[in-house]
């Protein structure tokens, strides 16, 4: 409760000795009651003292620079934007690796896929070199008096039939 409240004046008695006995504990001694008439001289030079300190005070208050607030404020989105450009630069650097492992992949299947073929063309013209000699062996033994080509195949005289035994014997028999 303020000195000045109007209020206190009546108190009850209880915390009128409640207080008194705490003021006499502390040492402040017995204090005079304040009149609420006019204030004296001295409580006028303090109030004036204090209005001119207050004044001072509230000129030369330094004013924080905005600059340096949002410089605050902006550090988490700062520190958000380097972590994100990090990441960034990093997905980059994979995905330009696995474009030049790709690249690598293709020309490699791009070589093999030729050697298949230039292996493919040598078969073809060797087949066909082989087939056109055939064709040629084939026309000199037209010309020998042959109608077509006859490749000798040497058969058995007899085929080895009779050295079987019999396991089991016929029921009709």
């Amino acid at each position: 409760m303020s000195w000045s409240d109007p209020a206190r004046r009546f108190e009850p008695t209880e915390d009128v000795q409640l207080r008194a006995e705490l003021r006499d504990l502390l040492g402040l001694g017995p204090r005079l009651a304040t009149s609420a008439a006019e204030p004296t001289t001295e409580l006028k030079a303090l109030a004036e003292d204090l209005r001119r300190e207050a004044r001072r005070r509230s000129r030369t208050e330094r004013k924080r620079p905005t600059w340096g607030l949002l410089a605050a404020a902006a550090m988490p989105l700062l520190a958000a934007l380097v972590g994100l450009g990090s990441w960034g630069f990093q997905q980059k650097h994979r995905a330009d690796d696995l474009a030049t492992q790709t690249q690598r992949q293709e020309q490699e299947l791009s070589r093999l896929a030729t050697v298949h073929a230039t292996e493919l063309a040598r078969e073809r013209q060797a087949k066909e070199e082989v087939q056109h000699q055939l064709q040629l062996a084939s026309r000199k033994e037209i010309r020998k008096g042959e109608p077509f080509l006859v490749i000798p195949v040497e058969k058995p005289l007899k085929v080895m039939g009779d050295d079987y035994q019999r396991v089991k014997q016929n029921p009709g028999q």
